[in-house]
Parts: structure tokens; sequence; C-alpha cells
């Protein structure tokens, strides 16, 4: 009788294993339409998100297209912004303080990363020239990628800075600039992103030179008051 119950069971060990191995790679009916259920759910989600920010774009484009017409003449002022590719910086004055535009958050691609080693190569090239820079940081990504090389050149950061930008909020960072000694510079070299499209944006710098001058080199000679 044990024999035959030890046969038994030696036939039965292996029929349980199969089944069991079968259990486990292969999914149920339920199992397969929950799991079309959950992608149908994330394309709506993600259909969503798109509608969204497409939403969101269009009302900084409508901002930014509203914006240009009351900055045309700050050109007037300092002169049109410059690429940052292949920039020398030859034309920068003895002492200047750059001031990155970054954000707080990471942002895909290199949004932040394109300044940070502009503000980087800005900073070889004047000392290769002689000069003096200091930084005055916006946003925590450009901080902490700055600290890590150019952690003695940062005199100030600003973080929380909310967006989307206004005339308000300019006021508030120059104001703040100011207070923390950007008088004492030749210029201020503004580093950031300009907008081309929703995949593509370009480098630009903008020197920003004390208003200082007399005959024709006065400021706003061609304003009136």
């Amino acid at each position: 009788m044990i024999g035959i119950a030890a046969q038994q069971i030696a036939r039965a060990v292996p029929r349980a294993a199969s089944r069991a191995v079968i259990a486990r790679g292969m999914a149920t009916e339920k199992q397969i339409f929950n799991q079309i259920q959950s992608t149908k759910n994330i394309q709506k989600i993600t259909s969503s998100m798109k509608m969204v920010s497409a939403a969101k774009l269009k009302g900084d484009e409508q901002r930014r297209m509203t914006a240009i017409a009351f900055n045309t003449w700050a050109e007037a002022l300092n002169g049109a912004p410059k690429l940052l590719d292949d920039a020398t910086f030859e034309e920068l004055p003895q002492k200047c303080l750059i001031v990155p535009i970054s954000s707080d958050k990471g942002l895909c691609g290199g949004v932040n990363s394109f300044i940070t080693r502009s503000v980087k190569s800005c900073i070889k090239a004047l000392n290769e020239q002689g000069k003096e820079a200091d930084i005055a940081v916006i946003g925590d990504k450009g901080r902490g990628q700055l600290r890590r090389i150019n952690g003695e050149q940062i005199k100030l950061s600003m973080t929380e800075v909310e967006a989307p930008g206004n005339f308000t909020l300019a006021g508030a960072i120059a104001s703040e600039l100011i207070a923390n000694g950007a008088g004492d510079y030749d210029a201020v070299v503004i580093m950031y992103n300009a907008f081309k499209n929703a995949a593509t944006y370009n480098q630009m710098y903008k020197v920003i030179k004390p208003f200082a001058g007399e005959g024709e080199d006065e400021p706003l000679l061609a304003y009136e008051f």
C-alpha cells in the first residue's frame, strides 16, 4: 500500500508543477481586459495633459507677442541682444555682473545647462582678457550647476521666481540687483533662453551699461520728458 501511494504522489507532483508554470506564464482573460482598460485610461489622461499644455503655450505666446512691442525701445538704449553661440565677449567692459536666468525645476533638454555652460565660457573668456566677473543667478537649477565650479563668483541667488514674467517681477529683480551692488559694475550681462517655437530656443545675452554720457552719448537723447 505504501508503495502504491508513493507512486501516485510521484505522478501527481510533476502535473501540479506544470500547472503552476502555466498559471504563472499565462494571463487570464480578465487580467488582459483590465490591462487594456488601464492603458486606455492612461491614454485619456495623456491626451488631457496635451490639451492643457497646448492652452498654456498659446497663452504664453500671446503674452510674449504683446510684450515685444513694449520692449523695442530698450534696444535703442542698450542695443539688441546677441546670440551666445560663438560669442567672444570682447565688447564687455572691465568689470561685469552676469545674470543667468534659469528655472527652479528640471526641464527637458538643455534649458538650464546651456545657460550655465555659457556663463562658464563667459567667465573663462573674461579672465583670459584680464577682466573681472561676478554672478547673480536666478533659479535654483542654475545655482546648483554653477556652485560646483564658480561658487566664489556667485554674489546673489534668487529662487522661487514666479512665472510668467511681467513688469512687476522684472522691477523687483532689478531692485534686488541694485540693492546688492549692481551699480558698482561697469555692465550687467543678462543671459537667457529666447523662445523660437515649441521645440527650439536660442541662448541670448544682453549687455546693460550705466546711463551716463554727454552730448551725442547722452542716453535717451531722442526722447522728450
